[in-house]
């Protein structure tokens, strides 16, 4: 089990790493309108192991998403948006528990689960911590039409590196 965290903890230095460093800048406006960004950094939540307490979970949400928020500086949007990601996901692991239940032990990946399940795992937790962020960025609704375009955008495209990366080094 020690090694499955110490396996995770490097994992997620590296994400952090290549968020803030490389992926900080990318910004890329659309039809001048909306907003691609790639954000990669909720997968060191969603991938904590199993057997993670739900305080641990949260308490690491709230740093990684302070961390995120002092190289981006958003005063707390990033934080609050990974604390909902963290909050999240007990429960979404439980409504989309495999029929045959989780394994003890094992760590939320494609080798142990299926690509087919990690996909749609990813899929839920990473759009509702996009559509999150881009809620609290705005904090109005009077931009929905840019606040869902901007969400969808970011989605296809974070999603689009974040499941290979997840078949790569399970």
């Amino acid at each position: 089990m020690n090694r499955l965290y110490l396996s995770h903890t490097i994992q997620s230095l590296a994400v952090l790493l290549l968020q803030v460093l490389l992926l900080k800048d990318v910004q890329i406006p659309v039809f001048d309108r909306y907003t691609l960004a790639i954000i990669i950094y909720p997968i060191i939540i969603i991938f904590l192991p199993l057997e993670a307490r739900r305080s641990l979970v949260i308490l690491g949400a709230f740093v990684v998403g302070l961390i995120i928020d002092l190289f981006y500086d958003t005063l707390g949007v990033h934080t609050a948006t990974m604390v909902l990601t963290g909050f999240l996901r007990t429960p979404i692991l439980q409504l989309i528990e495999p029929r045959q239940g989780y394994r003890h032990g094992s760590d939320l990946s494609v080798k142990n689960y299926g690509l087919g399940w990690v996909a749609i795992y990813v899929a839920i937790m990473l759009f509702i911590h996009i559509l999150t962020f881009f809620c609290i960025d705005a904090f109005t609704f009077v931009f929905f039409l840019k606040i869902l375009v901007s969400t969808i955008l970011t989605f296809l495209v974070s999603y689009i590196i974040i499941i290979p990366y997840k078949s790569l080094v399970s």
